[in-house]
């Protein structure tokens, strides 16, 4: 899924997303989160995809979670940012997160 980058190469915005969960959150709180996550493409009105998952707690400093979505642009990531759905994640268990977006190019 690419968009047009301004020197004629292909592009596409990557979001990235790091979350930790609250210490009461259970597994039935973080599956709910997973759900959601996943039916979040088909919602939003844009295209994108999606991948996501739980931690392998390989180092002690991870977050607990990690959502890595590609969009054609940052008029879409936008639209997405603002859409009902994306708006609605379950976050009441969701104690930190952090974020980076950034463009890949494909010359």
């Amino acid at each position: 899924m690419n968009g047009n980058s301004h020197d004629g190469g292909l592009e596409v915005l990557i979001h990235c997303l790091t979350l930790r969960f609250t210490t009461s959150a259970s597994d039935a709180d973080v599956a709910a989160f997973a759900r959601a996550v996943e039916r979040l493409p088909g919602q939003v009105g844009v295209p994108m995809t999606t991948r996501h998952g739980v931690d392998l707690g390989e180092r002690p400093t991870n977050g607990d979670y990690a959502v890595v979505s590609e969009f054609r642009n940052a008029e879409d990531f936008r639209t997405y940012l603002g859409h009902p759905a994306h708006r609605a994640l379950p976050a009441n268990h969701v104690e930190s997160m952090l974020s980076v977006q950034f463009v890949l190019e494909d010359e």
